[in-house]
């Protein structure tokens, strides 16, 4: 393993205590900043006390090393605070999507088998009427208030390490549990990823040097924390680089948040999935202006398509890319800005080593692959085999040079979203074919969205189509999570093509 990524965001925050760490960013609608109740600023030092104060928390409770806390929130300086306490204490962080239904949350957080769940407020008022057996306490991510259980956080003791000049994080060996966070196919049937210490620790480490040159800059966080890409990549990474003085956290990752966050903030790295850049090219917007103290953008989580590539770089915006998986803690391969090369998602990151099997699917294996999915023996033996090898299903190939080149699935259905989220199609269709009206139906991207085409029974009545298609997405998005929904309902007049065997020739549908 590499160094610790406790170790060095200890030495960062000795290094910068006065330095800015974490700011909460808020937008009015006609885009100006403002301060609110939820707001909080922190610097290194002020961080690392506040750290203290929550782990001080979980240890009262009796929590011990091991033990899984759940982490369910929209972004915050405090969410990061809850991430950074648990790591102080040694337990394990679970963290899920809070854009997910409340009863798919307060199932996950008990397969998790968690403790001790923080959460916003917002959350927990819906979450609160769940079963939740194993949970004795909740805490609110807004104030530290205690929302489930007696003990109150704001009069704990705590042991300020700082002023003796050393903070300091527990040593945990490489292979222990660091967390689980579910993999981003959860519209369905989520897996727990567990991932060690050494895979977040490589994924952070790796070429950290590059930030040295972004002293005093801003980072703009507006991927989900809850998401691996997000936490490691645009959280970790660049706080443990210390060379960045300020992760601004933004309260909303809509379109027009993210350009008034751009002009007011003037951040010199963004990380972005591509369908943030292909709507703004899409939509024409000016990106020399959006992002005109830009040095490049970190894309992830999807494809990027080679229009908007060239786009890119015809308008002299830097590319950084990588390709992943949340089962490797994130990267696989990687390619700086000066590194990029048409087509590529990079080269394999030390500690991994990678290879393409006979049937064209890409494999890894080394110390960033995950110690399996939680209570998922089966599970965990599909995917990774008895030599240590990750299939990740996809395809890919490597030129002379080691530059890595994805091409598509293998022999699977999943639909990877402009957004890097994963859908299972098979998952939405059992939802929509168990309406009365619905004979078979058959989900699909377009335009990077999801799109059902439907087969009626025969001798339906109804008043119109655009009644009928209005009435599957009524029924079935409250059903489904955000990322997941129907965008629209098309109707077949025919049924669907079918193998020999009955299976859906999902080939012939676009």
């Amino acid at each position: 393993m590499t160094e610790h990524y406790l170790d060095i965001l200890a030495r960062t925050i000795r290094e910068n205590r006065d330095q800015p760490a974490l700011t909460d960013f808020y937008l009015t609608e006609d885009g100006t900043a403002q301060d609110t109740s939820r707001g909080n600023r922190y610097t290194y030092g002020e961080m690392y006390t506040e750290i203290c104060r929550v782990a001080e928390l979980l240890t009262s409770l009796g929590l011990k090393q091991g033990d899984h806390i759940a982490i369910c929130g929209a972004n915050s300086a405090h969410w990061v605070i809850a991430y950074l306490a648990i790591a102080k204490m040694q337990g394990v962080s679970v963290t899920v999507m809070h854009s997910l239904m409340p009863d798919e949350i307060a199932r996950l957080i008990t397969f998790s088998d968690a403790k001790v769940l923080f959460t916003d407020a917002d959350i927990w008022a819906e979450l609160n009427s769940q079963f939740l057996p194993q949970v004795e306490t909740v805490v609110g991510l807004e104030n530290w208030e205690v929302l489930k259980g007696k003990m109150q956080i704001i009069s704990l003791p705590f042991r300020d390490e700082l002023e003796v000049g050393f903070p300091s994080f527990p040593q945990s060996a490489p292979d222990d549990l660091a967390m689980i966070c579910f993999s981003s196919g959860t519209s369905g049937n989520p897996k727990g990823v567990m991932l060690s210490m050494s895979s977040i620790s490589n994924n952070v480490a790796y070429k950290l040097y590059l930030f040295s040159r972004y002293v005093g800059t801003n980072v703009l966080a507006i991927l989900p924390f809850s998401h691996i890409y997000g936490l490691v990549i645009e959280l970790l990474l660049p706080l443990c680089a210390g060379s960045i003085t300020n992760i601004v956290i933004s309260n909303s990752i809509s379109i027009k948040n993210i350009i008034n966050s751009c002009l007011f903030l003037n951040p010199k790295i963004i990380f972005v999935v591509p369908q943030v850049i292909e709507y703004l090219i899409n939509e024409n917007y000016d990106l020399n202006r959006i992002f005109k103290n830009l040095d490049f953008l970190s894309v992830g989580g999807a494809e990027l398509e080679i229009s908007v590539e060239k786009y890119l770089q015809k308008n002299n915006i830097g590319i950084a890319i990588g390709y992943g998986a949340t089962e490797c803690g994130t990267r696989i391969t990687l390619a700086t800005a000066q590194e990029y090369r048409s087509g590529s998602v990079g080269k394999v990151v030390s500690g991994l080593e990678l290879k393409i099997a006979d049937s064209g699917e890409i494999l890894v294996r080394g110390e960033n692959v995950m110690l399996g999915y939680y209570k998922d023996p089966e599970a965990t033996a599909a995917k990774i085999d008895a030599d240590g090898w990750l299939h990740t299903g996809d395809k890919g190939y490597m030129d002379e040079d080691g530059y890595l080149y994805v091409t598509g699935r293998i022999g699977q259905d999943m639909i990877v979203l402009p957004n890097g989220e994963n859908i299972h199609p098979e998952d939405i269709e059992s939802k929509i074919n168990a309406l009365p009206e619905v004979q078979e139906s058959i989900v699909l991207a377009r335009d990077g969205k999801p799109v059902a085409l439907v087969v009626l029974e025969q001798g339906t009545k109804i008043a119109t189509l655009k009644e009928q298609r209005h009435a599957i997405l009524r029924t079935v998005n409250p059903q489904l999570p955000l990322f997941s929904q129907l965008y629209d309902v098309e109707f077949l007049d025919k049924p669907l093509e079918r193998t020999a065997k009955q299976t859906i020739k999902r080939y012939k549908y676009k």
